[in-house]
């Protein structure tokens, strides 16, 4: 009998640890992206890659679309006035990128992009920095196209 009880009380605290485990696993929501400085670099550094591959589909799915809604031009569906300004940055034959410097403001972010570049003119590859906007709504870093 007394075997009996102390089977039946540990089978019963195994259950409800269990319970207890699924229960607090279950309450603790996955964000889909974190809003830290690793994030958007990791986003940043990923939107950028795409855009050297010439993948603007996806690109475009990283985009803020209030944002480029406003700065698009009339007359044209969004997304083919997107990829129009996506290849004409690309036409400067960029080489490379690297993310240089990020900073969180907010719901706000700013990357620091180095990008090597060649042009006809130059014999050697030139390098600048421009600074990518960024912006963290529902649950993820969505670009924001250059004013």
């Amino acid at each position: 009998m007394k075997e009996r009880i102390c089977r039946i009380c540990a089978i019963s605290g195994t259950v409800l640890g269990l319970v207890v485990l699924l229960f607090g696993c279950a309450t603790v929501p996955v964000p889909e992206q974190a809003d830290t400085q690793e994030s958007l670099r990791d986003t940043a550094s990923l939107y950028w890659k795409l855009r050297m591959d010439d993948n603007y589909k996806d690109t475009f799915k990283m985009e803020d679309k209030d944002a480029l809604q406003k700065v698009s031009g009339k007359g044209k569906p969004l997304y083919e006035s997107y990829v129009d300004q996506a290849r004409a940055i690309k036409n400067n034959a960029i080489n490379s990128y690297s993310i240089k410097d990020v900073t969180l403001q907010d719901d706000k972010g700013r990357v620091s992009v180095e990008f090597t570049f060649t042009m006809p003119e130059i014999p050697r590859p030139v390098s600048q920095i421009v600074t990518d906007e960024w912006i963290f709504k529902n649950g993820k870093w969505l670009h924001l196209p250059p004013r």
